[in-house]
């Protein structure tokens, strides 16, 4: 792992005891574990911080003399650290960890990114552009000449904007004809312009039902725009297996009064290949056995389930993972990655 230091010692040393999680755990025969699990999260406060600590909390119970460590990170920074056993288990999506595999951002091509092995699916994000609900922009191409967030250049939304104009057939000098300009702002920083009529859509990959989507239709009703099936699949044939159909419901935001298709991707826990598959299958028993007073964490955890835990995950999944989920009957997808090193499709 990625430490070596005795609790016991430790806490002789600080003097102070490591609290033991709050979440109500039950049904997983205490093991012996690391003495140390970093745990790669998200920003302070952020989606992933919440859910790593719900994580770390159901952990310390079935490791009680392990020190659990949730640290700052994001989902590409979490595949590079655990890549480097600066961590042992991270959050990610699949669409990152299928382009590190690939040797694209957050990783390179001399470089890539192939021992992440899957443990658990946890929650769905989608291609999202929210809009006001009684704006006049129901496509894509209605876009041009309008004033647009997608992050900032670089990052994960904003590359898979680039991509889905691409299947469009347009580019970001197609937005900015007419007076239209793509706005270099943060996730809070554009849903608070959206909110207040400076912008006229958000595009994001996200989770759904996202919280500031919720804060955002305090001012104003919201729903995302559905894409052409045709340009669905142009833009999954051009970006790799990482993405996935996703139907997003009538109903989901307060302006959503039909159906969105887009295109979607899966947040899940991994760990390295170098994780024993006794750990590993550990770490995914005690998830499992709990589920539902750590789905209690967040209400982005509701839909994990049997059919959802094991599937999507794109990379290989991680030996112990695979045979607790044969153990009990559920169902895994299969990863198109090859585990020998060339990350190359098994077709």
């Amino acid at each position: 792992m990625v430490y070596t230091i005795n609790r016991r010692s430790f806490l002789k040393q600080v003097g102070a005891g490591v609290a033991l999680g709050a979440l109500p755990v039950s049904g997983v025969a205490r093991a012996a574990g690391p003495d140390f699990l970093a745990i790669g999260a998200g920003p302070s406060g952020g989606v992933f911080n919440i859910i790593a600590t719900g994580i770390a909390d159901v952990l310390r119970n079935t490791y009680p003399d392990t020190i659990i460590d949730v640290q700052p990170g994001g989902s590409g920074p979490n595949l590079l650290r655990v890549q480097a056993r600066q961590a042992d288990l991270g959050l990610t999506s699949a669409s990152n960890a299928w382009d590190a595999w690939q040797g694209k951002d957050p990783a390179t091509p001399e470089a890539p990114i192939r021992k992440t092995r899957g443990l658990m699916s946890l929650m769905q994000s989608a291609i999202q552009i929210f809009v006001d609900a009684n704006s006049d922009i129901h496509s894509l191409e209605d876009l041009r000449g309008k004033q647009i967030s997608a992050g900032q250049p670089g990052q994960t939304s904003w590359l898979a904007f680039q991509a889905l104009l691409d299947a469009h057939g347009m580019t970001i000098e197609d937005i900015e004809q007419d007076g239209g300009a793509m706005r270099e702002l943060s996730w809070s920083e554009s849903h608070n312009a959206l909110r207040n009529g400076q912008l006229d859509a958000v595009m994001w990959l996200s989770l759904y039902p996202h919280p500031t989507v919720r804060e955002t239709e305090t001012a104003r009703p919201i729903r995302t725009l559905s894409f052409d099936s045709a340009a669905i699949d142009r833009f999954m044939e051009a970006t790799g297996g990482g993405y996935e159909k996703v139907t997003l419901p009538k109903g989901l935001y307060g302006g959503q009064s039909e159906p969105a298709d887009t295109v979607g991707t899966t947040t899940f826990l991994f760990a390295s290949d170098d994780m024993s598959d006794e750990t590993a299958r550990q770490i995914v028993e005690a998830i499992w056995t709990n589920r539902e007073s750590f789905k209690s964490v967040h209400a982005l955890l509701a839909g994990m389930s049997e059919e959802s835990v094991g599937r999507g995950m794109a990379v290989p999944l991680h030996p112990g993972a695979a045979a607790f989920y044969e153990e009990n009957g559920i169902p895994v997808s299969a990863s198109m990655l090859s585990v020998d090193g060339s990350g190359s499709s098994k077709g």
